[in-house]
């Protein structure tokens, strides 16, 4: 794998080289001159040998003349701290002086270079010096072979500003470090100031090899100009440059004879006699070292929070101390490494053997590493409907790890170019892939992709055209009447223009509705006048609720509709002929942004073939489906105007500032004024711009809207980053959220006698359990939870297992639907996402009280996992954003305990806009600090702001992925995409006319094709036919009437010529 970071060149060149050189001094003879000379030992001697290095910093060594002259190196001896103190000061190496004539803020890029835990033990536990040397010439090679292909791609020199006046071919210049120990960051909290210290422990991390590589902001052409690298590419081709030092590797170690295999993820390659288990072992260095720590201090009889936080820094800074307890206090690293590994069954063996040769000449390594980047680009298109051209090259790179990379970097390219000429299977259709420049990368859709996503706007357009399933006015006006809703307030006559809106349209309506606009209240008079619409029905129309989620369609019950059902389960029914729909028929589809394009083109075909009505809910700003595409867009696009409604106001929240908070977190549209306005302009700003920010320009408009919210919660106290380390985070959110509930209950009973209820969501599943844990944790420890009942082995959808403790009061989740007892009548108790109330907990099962207050008999059968046989549940005080989609509570915490870096502009919108009241957020300011130092150049002394946090979190909180379309890949220009979507219109509205007039335009269109395809495979043949036939008409006798020959040609089917003379028929 390969990371990278800035080095600035403000920095303090020193600290930078130390931190490089862990404290080595400089080495006091060259030991590629002196191979007599080592100053180390356990197998130095044997490593010199292989690598010609001793371990400290090495030049690139196949360092170019002009680049080490650009420099002030001197490329034959070993690099000195001074000259390396120097150099990351953009200075140069032999006199301090500039570099270059421009000023330079970044001096360098730390190229980081890692292979698999599995190759770093395999070395570590070595059973010879002359083996670990081995393992590490291997390594060595792959870091230098892949450096040489990142010089190559980088190493142009950019003219002018930013680039602004091109580039050209250079030469660059690297330093390597080569280091063996992954030392952890762990946070910790100065009980005196409040604050969270991030500390680096010297001592106490795992094995863990890795190559520094620091590539010098440089770049010398042959004319001597001297240039900065071209670093456009380099955050878009890491994984790329990643994967193919694992390639690399991989071969180096095939000669030595050691067997290997893939990862998990099929992303590096892994030593096979390296038991995964041991490999997990050695992976959790920050937690082990802060554990140890604790458990020092405990025994010391301190109290590890109250513990100053210099206190803290010693204690994590002394071996003795925080890694090194009872028989390990005076052992090294590599001693305790040993004893441990032995301890979990590392048997010592030499894993080098004979060459493996993988038997497959180029053609079969070739055709392999196709077969594994279709595998992969299939997976990637399953979820996003255009990629990066790049991901072809990563996955390029990876395929070859098994095959063999002999041809290098060309191998890659060809394998590529098969790619792109074979094509792909995506979900088992073959289909080939469309390429096409968007800005300045190159990006990819397929075939499969496009036509699913324009059969869906065809589909749309033609039943939009259909206006048979509108309810008259009156009728509407009539169920309004009855339902003795009032609409007078200027929400809610926007709510009663909404149901006309989805009223009086055709067989297909969309509603855009803001979270907490009141959607089931508008749907209730639409659902009483469907019902009384016995013009064509006497029994009135048939309403059936459908929302992604059985929850999120159960709670259409209470606008009155009394049938329900999950996305995937109705579809199942229809397919299997459980179900039957009909003309009388109205499907209210809710949260349409989470429905993929597949599922929404089968709804489509279904009202086509039945003809039933569909009225769809939902907001684009909101969660988004898994699968590739964005079906709600092109929604948007294709109907007309007055077949979509809009409710962007809420009654949610009680008051104006929570809904002015909500709404900003929302955001609106821009004007294309405004987003001309934050248009990056010129080469020179692009190539300066941070990539990680997304392309799409709304990103930064509502990055100040965002910015603006967090202000005003600021300013309200709801919206704070929590100090501490990760358990500290999770203590304290959870007694926010046992605090504000006593609260609101101690408010007393509201007007129907329930009390005000307080919710919390997390960005993962994972959060969500560790807090809903934090959180019983603080309730039995104060007795609202009894003691455990019962243990349980219990699995999260995840598959994570974990054992489970039980007690009367617990609130639990559920994780799919569940079939119980209620009363005496067998029935559905809840769907995945439901939490709740542990009543008993039995050999038998649990008895629940569920969300309405019933009481429920869950045998543990209904909650078992069929593979596993564990139980599945988990504690449910917090739960994901997506579950809470469409929840509503009194009050919400948003809390993110890991930090903002997995949130976005969607999770952001819908964990802020639960709440009728306050909406608390509560964000690790550890882990605020540590991404925005993580963020910086290395060696930035200026100082991390409060300010600079949360403008962090804001960037974060703002962000919106939307999902590309396929379709609009081939057109670089909005006016052609939207010519193009007209057109789609038109085909969508030509195929209703057809469907009223009986005709089969599948059938006319098909033979259109056909005929197509036959003048494209005989176009000469058919001309000569097409010749003779003229010739012979033009000698035939007459010998059909005046009249026949008009009756003839009225009803002579149209032939339309093409410029070259080939004919097909056309269909009107």
């Amino acid at each position: 794998m390969m990371t990278f970071r800035k080095i600035s060149a403000a920095c303090r060149g020193q600290i930078i080289s130390n931190y490089y050189l862990q404290d080595i001094p400089d080495p006091e003879s060259d030991c590629r001159l002196d191979p007599t000379k080592t100053p180390d030992s356990d197998g130095a001697r044997l490593t010199n040998y292989y690598t010609g290095r001793d371990g400290r910093a090495s030049w690139r060594p196949d360092m170019p003349w002009r680049a080490a002259e650009a420099l002030g190196i001197d490329r034959f001896k070993p690099p000195t701290r001074e000259q390396l103190s120097r150099l990351y000061e953009a200075k140069r190496a032999d006199n301090g002086e500039e570099w270059s004539a421009h000023q330079r803020k970044i001096s360098a890029y730390d190229l980081t270079l890692a292979p698999h835990k599995s190759v770093t033990l395999a070395a570590e536990f070595a059973e010879t010096d002359a083996e670990r040397a081995a393992i590490w010439h291997a390594m060595q090679v792959a870091n230098d072979e892949t450096m040489r292909y990142v010089a190559r791609e980088l190493g142009l020199a950019r003219r002018g500003r930013g680039g602004k006046d091109g580039a050209e071919e250079g030469h660059v210049a690297w330093v390597t470090y080569r280091h063996t120990t992954a030392r952890p960051t762990v946070e910790a909290l100065d009980p005196e100031s409040n604050q969270t210290y991030l500390i680096d422990t010297p001592a106490g991390g795992d094995p863990h090899a890795h190559f520094h590589n620091t590539m010098f902001n440089m770049v010398v052409t042959d004319d001597g100009h001297v240039g900065s690298l071209d670093t456009k590419q380099l955050r878009s081709r890491v994984h790329e440059f990643g994967a193919y030092f694992q390639a690399i590797l991989a071969q180096e170690l095939r000669k030595i004879g050691i067997a290997q295999t893939y990862d998990a993820n099929e992303q590096a390659t892994v030593i096979s006699a390296v038991p995964q288990e041991i490999s997990d072992f050695f992976s959790k260095g920050r937690r082990n070292v802060l554990k140890a720590a604790q458990s020092y201090a405990s025994e010391q009889g301190l109290e590890w929070e109250a513990l100053s936080i210099e206190r803290k820094q010693k204690m994590l800074s002394m071996a003795g101390l925080a890694a090194r307890l009872g028989k390990d206090l005076d052992a090294d690293d590599h001693d305790i490494w040993k004893r441990q590994a032995k301890e979990l069954g590392w048997v010592d063996q030499s894993l080098m053997g004979p060459e493996i040769d993988t038997g497959l000449d180029r053609h079969q390594r070739l055709d392999q590493a196709w077969r594994f980047v279709a595998k992969h680009l299939g997976q990637e298109f399953e979820t996003a409907a255009v990629i990066d051209h790049q991901k072809l090259r990563t996955y390029a790179a990876r395929g070859l790890i098994a095959t063999g990379i002999e041809g290098g970097i060309s191998d890659i390219d060809a394998v590529v170019e098969l790619t792109e000429k074979r094509g792909i299977e995506v979900r088992g259709q073959k289909v080939q892939l469309i390429i096409e420049m968007k800005g300045e990368r190159e990006r990819v859709t397929h075939t499969e992709q496009i036509r699913l996503e324009e059969d869906l706007a065809i589909h749309i357009a033609r039943a939009s055209s259909d206006r048979s399933g509108a309810l008259g006015k009156e009728a509407i006006e009539d169920a309004i009447a009855r339902s003795g809703l009032d609409f007078t307030s200027e929400h809610g006559q926007a709510q009663r223009k909404a149901v006309h809106t989805l009223g009086q349209s055709g067989r297909i309506a969309m509603l855009t509705g803001v979270a907490g606009a009141g959607k089931t209240t508008l749907l209730k008079p639409l659902v009483d006048a469907w019902r009384h619409d016995t013009e064509a029905n006497p029994s009135g129309r048939r309403i059936i609720g459908v929302a992604n989620a059985w929850r999120q369609a159960d709670a259409m019950k209470d606008a009155g509709i009394d049938e329900t059902y999950a996305l995937s389960p109705f579809l199942a029914r229809i397919d299997r002929g459980d179900l039957t729909l009909d003309e009388h028929t109205v499907i209210a589809l809710d949260e349409v942004g989470q429905v993929a394009p597949r599922q929404m083109l089968r709804l489509l075909e279904l009202q086509r073939d039945t003809g039933l009505t569909l009225r769809m809910m939902g907001d684009r700003e909101q969660a988004q489906a898994i699968e590739a595409g964005d079906a709600l867009e092109i929604i948007k696009r294709v109907l007309e105007p007055n077949d979509q409604a809009e409710l962007l106001s809420t009654v949610r929240q009680k008051t104006k500032r929570n809904r002015d908070i909500a709404a900003l977190f929302r955001g609106e549209e821009p004007s294309d004024d405004q987003l001309k306005a934050l248009e990056t302009k010129g080469k020179a700003v692009a190539a300066e711009t941070d990539a990680d920010r997304d392309d799409d320009v709304r990103n930064r408009f509502h990055t100040e809207e965002v910015r603006q919210a967090i202000e005003m919660k600021r300013q309200d106290g709801s919206i704070s980053l929590v100090t501490g380390d990760h358990q500290n985070v999770l203590e304290a959110i959870a007694q926010h959220y046992v605090s504000r509930k006593d609260a609101l209950k101690a408010e007393g009973p509201k007007p129907d006698g329930s009390f005000k209820t307080i919710t919390m969501s997390a960005l993962t599943n994972k959060d969500a359990a560790d807090l809903s844990l934090a959180v019983r944790q603080v309730l039995q420890k104060r007795g609202d939870i009894g003691a455990d009942q019962k243990i349980i082995k219990a699995i999260d959808q995840r598959g994570e297992e974990y054992d489970m403790a039980l007690a009367v009061g617990d609130k639990v989740r559920l994780y799919r639907r569940v079939w119980g007892l209620v009363g005496d009548k067998r029935t559905w108790v809840g769907n995945n996402g439901d939490i709740c109330e542990v009543l008993s907990a039995s050999d038998k099962g649990l008895k629940l009280r569920l969300a309405d207050g019933q009481e429920a008999q869950v045998e543990w059968r209904r909650l078992s996992d069929p593979r596993s046989n564990r139980v599945l549940l988990g504690f449910g005080h917090a739960m994901t954003i997506d579950a809470a989609q469409g929840l509503t509570s009194d009050e919400h915490i948003n809390a993110m305990p890991r930090g903002a870096d997995l949130a976005t502009g969607f999770t952001t919108y819908v964990a802020e806009s639960r709440a009728r009241g306050t909406t608390w957020t509560m964000i690790s300011d550890g882990a605020t600090f540590e991404a925005v130092r993580n963020g910086r150049a290395l060696g930035d002394q200026e100082p991390i702001t409060s300010d600079q946090l949360w403008d962090y979190v804001a960037k974060k909180m703002a962000h919106k992925p939307y999902k590309a379309l396929g379709m609009d890949l081939p057109y670089r220009k909005k006016k052609d995409r939207d010519q193009r979507v007209r057109e789609l219109i038109e085909i969508g509205r030509k195929v209703e006319k057809a469907r009223l007039e009986g005709r089969d335009i599948g059938r006319e269109n098909q033979m259109a094709l056909r005929g197509r395809q036959i003048n494209a495979a005989h176009a000469d043949l058919i001309r000569r036919l097409d010749n003779e036939l003229k010739k012979i008409l033009e000698q035939a006798p007459e010998v059909m009437s005046r009249q026949e020959k008009d009756i003839r040609q009225r009803y002579a089917k149209i032939v339309t010529m093409t410029p070259s003379g080939q004919s097909f028929p056309s269909v009107s």
